[in-house]
């Protein structure tokens, strides 16, 4: 059977492609440890890589916003923020696998079979599998159009994946990356909001990219520009720590509890992004998590974090132990 052998939560910014020298020193260590996750995934042997992120009004919109989303055929990157359009290689039959897992175990994805995703599953792709050596299966989680799935039931669906995995028939190394968070607040308006300055994107969040009349190049173009004038933007240091303390502490009871509402708060709302890391802590709850990094860069308009989860070192002598470690 499939063995969950190793995960990589880590923050994402679309600010990396397009003003990567605005993060300085602390840019650069985040870059420097991301390249150290990739080398880790290969050192390790994945051959399979679960990717969970989420869609930021690209593909997904008011007019049909899955909750959950798993792609188990085509998988095209859309290009956005500079990123390389990747034909992503989709690991179709453990895809499939936990599509079916899912449906006998309360966990309904909606599926495709020509997903497309965006800088938060292309930017995964860019620092841990740019070569694409590794097959990925796809998923997408709604983190940006309230109602959004609660913290306990995204933990769920890791524990779901964590199932699937376990039990597809192939003798294969699985790791599971999560893009996304932390603190961060993003220029987006409330679908309900009144505002004269706001119908234009509201219009579009509600209907797609079909109502935008320039070419989507264009489009995106615009939306860099637009967004790559904000030189500087808040990040909740405190709020993003006590969220690595709790993973670091296994508290997930206290995670699984956290409401929209106190995580837009705290965290903005692109700090909702956390849904995507605590389905990785569902899944990767046999393995033992390490913060590797974290900076505010609010040059990059993101609180930035890197977690590594890792197999439990196997004692040679089990006699030797007790329950919680080594005797001394």
């Amino acid at each position: 059977m499939a063995e969950i052998v190793a995960g990589v939560a880590i923050s994402h910014s679309p600010l990396i492609m397009s003003n990567e020298e605005r993060g300085g020193e602390k840019g650069q260590r985040f870059l420097q440890k991301s390249r150290e996750m990739k080398e880790w995934l290969e050192e390790v042997g994945a051959d399979v890589l679960v990717l969970i992120s989420d869609d930021h009004f690209n593909e997904y919109f008011y007019n049909h916003m899955p909750t959950f989303t798993i792609g188990i055929d085509q998988c095209d990157g859309l290009g956005d923020w500079l990123l390389p359009k990747y034909k992503v290689p989709v690991e179709k039959d453990l895809a499939k696998h936990i599509l079916h897992t899912g449906l006998k175990n309360n966990i309904d994805f909606s599926f495709t079979m020509s997903m497309k995703v965006d800088h938060g599953h292309t930017q995964g792709i860019y620092f841990l599998n740019p070569d694409l050596d590794i097959p990925v299966v796809p998923i997408a989680i709604n983190t940006v159009a309230p109602p959004l799935p609660t913290m306990d039931r995204c933990f769920q669906l890791g524990e779901l994946l964590k199932k699937a995995i376990g039990s597809w028939d192939a003798d294969k190394k699985v790791a599971i990356a999560a893009s996304g968070g932390l603190s961060h607040w993003v220029p987006v308006p409330k679908v309900d909001s009144e505002k004269p300055e706001e119908q234009e994107m509201i219009h579009l969040m509600k209907n797609g990219l079909s109502v935008v009349d320039v070419p989507i190049e264009e489009f995106y173009q615009g939306r860099i520009e637009r967004v790559t004038k904000i030189q500087s933007g808040p990040v909740n240091e405190q709020w993003d720590r006590e969220f690595l303390q709790l993973i670091k502490n296994r508290d997930y009871e206290t995670l699984r509890n956290w409401s929209s509402e106190e995580i837009e708060e705290n965290g903005g709302n692109g700090g909702q992004e956390i849904r995507n890391w605590i389905a990785l802590l569902g899944a990767a709850q046999d393995l033992e998590a390490e913060v590797v990094y974290y900076e505010p860069i609010p040059e990059w308009v993101t609180g930035m974090g890197i977690v590594q989860f890792k197999q439990p070192v196997k004692l040679n002598n089990p006699k030797n132990a007790t329950a919680t470690g080594i005797k001394g």
